[in-house]
């Protein structure tokens, strides 16, 4: 049985959570995120208390808001892993932007 080395310092677990320096590294994903909600709550309820052609338009964009902010953080991470190398992941982020993209183009 083979031992693992030790972790680097800066890399220890913190509870159960990612280790620290990861979290680190995510930080501002999590400040988005959350600044993406309270716009995405906020537009909702003003679709529902203005009248029909302003509750239209800000409805949209409410729908845009939180369906294009996980869509961007795919592209995002599709540029990372074509970057590093990783083709496979990439195409499998391609798939999956394509599959947004024919969904908003397909009439109902």
């Amino acid at each position: 049985m083979t031992r693992r080395p030790n972790p680097e310092p800066d890399d220890h677990r913190v509870g159960d959570a990612m280790p620290l320096a990861r979290r680190r590294r995510r930080a501002h994903l999590v400040v988005a995120s959350k600044v993406v909600l309270v716009v995405a709550l906020l537009g909702a309820a003003a679709a529902l208390a203005l009248p029909s052609p302003a509750a239209t338009v800000v409805g949209v964009a409410t729908v845009v808001l939180v369906v294009g902010t996980p869509m961007a953080r795919v592209a995002w991470l599709v540029v990372r892993w074509l970057r590093l190398g990783d083709r496979r992941f990439a195409l499998v982020g391609l798939a999956v932007l394509a599959l947004g993209v024919v969904a908003a183009v397909t009439p109902l």
